[in-house]
């Protein structure tokens, strides 16, 4: 299989491109700025200096006149702090005018003039110079060299404005540079961008159309292939296995649903040829001593009621009966055997829904009620059967409690074990209706009781029940 870019690999792409673009822009940008408030800043403290400069000088012209009226030390000292002053303003404006030639020479004649008057002035208190030769020079001095602190401030400005627009013209210079590669990054990510727009809705397109054939359950659609990216390349390998695996789980419903209809009308035939041998062996011999004892009115009745037990169970062609009907057989049944048992069986049939059209898979009551005599016998003399029957939602609830010897629940469902009663009719419910919707209940008490519940559906109706 070639290798497949992916989507994430992409915009992580063109994110950086555009990211690192972006910074180098910005960069240039703030670079130029800061590179200007520089140049700025350096002009603003020139100036300042400049103007101190002048300021200096100035007070050392009417510091030094009041000095020359009496040419005393104490005269000199304050004029030599103005002096000191000066130097000071001196050295700020040299350190922030190392590029600047033309203010560096006039910082230079300021300072040679400062140290210089002021050695004049001191051969003067030491009598080693004429006073008014001195205070001509310096007086003159002064005066030239504040005109030539005006003459420095002007052209710091001029220079210090030609600097700036210089590096103006070349910070917007880069900037439009950096511009034009930013429009070009910009231009090519978006054609990639309608590319792979135009690639996204093509594919989806396929998509859509692939699970609409699907949908329409056409299982020979082409298989999904060579999608551009990795994304949707795997989308469409899972689309295919999905495809896959729906027609093969298909054909293995097919043919659960053919095992399972073979099953239920295997057991459905089993279920109609059900009638306990045993059973039948012991309704004959009772209905042979009954004649015996010259009661043909209830050999009569006996003889009916297994026929159409008989009946029932072996021609009974339809998998569902109404309630109705299948209550109709488990009293033929209960009949039988209250001839037999006489007075030690009492049984008693409460239906709420006598009035209701109820449909219950045909044969689930009486092997239920069989199963009362099955194990009920065993070690009591007496059998109190109790059938309810009431709705419980949309559910019809059929009970069948005893008061008999019970029995071992996990036992009777055994396959091998339970015949073809109750196990039987927990197979059908599963089959008719599927886990959940119907099912049969069982509870027993060894030696005290034992329950057994079914559970059918009935669409269409909800009753509440009693009670509630």
């Amino acid at each position: 299989m070639r290798h497949h870019p992916s989507i994430v690999t992409f915009f992580t792409s063109l994110s950086a491109a555009f990211l690192c673009t972006a910074i180098v822009v910005i960069g240039t940008m703030i670079y130029g700025m800061s590179a200007q408030r520089n140049l700025q800043i350096q002009f603003m403290n020139r100036m300042e200096y400049c103007d101190s400069i002048l300021a200096d000088l100035y007070d050392m012209e009417q510091t030094f006149k009041e000095f020359s009226y009496s040419w005393t030390t104490s005269k000199f000292e304050t004029y030599r702090d103005t002096c000191e002053k000066l130097e000071e303003d001196l050295v700020g404006l040299q350190r922030d005018s190392q590029d600047v030639p033309v203010t560096l020479n006039y910082i230079r004649r300021f300072r040679n003039f400062n140290l210089y008057q002021q050695e004049l002035i001191q051969k003067v208190l030491n009598g080693m110079e004429l006073r008014y030769n001195v205070y001509s020079y310096v007086v003159n001095g002064l005066d030239l060299h504040q005109q030539q602190a005006m003459e420095m401030a002007q052209n710091d400005m001029i220079v210090s404005r030609t600097r700036y627009e210089a590096e103006s013209g070349r910070l917007f210079q880069k900037i439009r540079i950096m511009a034009g590669i930013l429009v070009a990054v910009a231009t090519v990510m978006g054609v990639m961008l309608m590319h792979f727009s135009v690639s996204v809705r093509r594919t989806m397109y396929r998509m859509t159309e692939y699970f609409d054939c699907l949908a329409r359950r056409k299982w020979e659609t082409p298989d999904l292939e060579n999608s551009r990216y990795w994304e949707f390349e795997l989308i469409y390998q899972t689309a295919n296995h999905m495809k896959q695996e729906i027609r093969n789980h298909i054909r293995e419903i097919k043919k659960q649903v053919q095992l399972e209809k073979q099953l239920n009308e295997a057991q459905m035939s089993a279920l109609r040829a059900q009638v306990n041998p045993h059973f039948l062996f012991n309704s004959l011999n009772l209905i042979g001593v009954t004649a015996l004892m010259g009661e043909s009115r209830q050999v009569m009745q006996m003889v009916e009621a297994t026929g159409k037990i008989l009946r029932y169970s072996l021609y009974h062609e339809e998998i569902m009966t109404s309630l109705e009907e299948e209550l109709e057989v488990v009293e033929q049944y209960l009949f039988l055997q209250k001839c037999r048992f006489k007075d030690a069986v009492y049984v008693e049939i409460h239906n709420d829904l006598e009035e209701e059209e109820i449909l219950i898979p045909s044969m689930t009551i009486q092997p239920i009620v069989e199963n009362c005599f099955k194990h009920g016998f065993q070690k009591k003399d007496h059998l109190s059967i109790h059938i309810a029957i009431t709705w419980e939602d949309d559910l019809a609830a059929i009970s069948v409690i005893d008061d008999g010897d019970g029995f071992d629940p996990e036992k009777v469902l055994e396959k091998k074990k339970g015949g073809i009663g109750l196990n039987n009719i927990r197979k059908r419910l599963e089959l008719m209706y599927g886990n959940g919707r119907a099912s049969l209940q069982i509870e027993s008490k060894p030696g005290e009781y034992s329950s057994v519940t079914l559970l059918i559906p009935q669409e269409g109706k909800s009753h509440e029940s009693i009670g509630c």
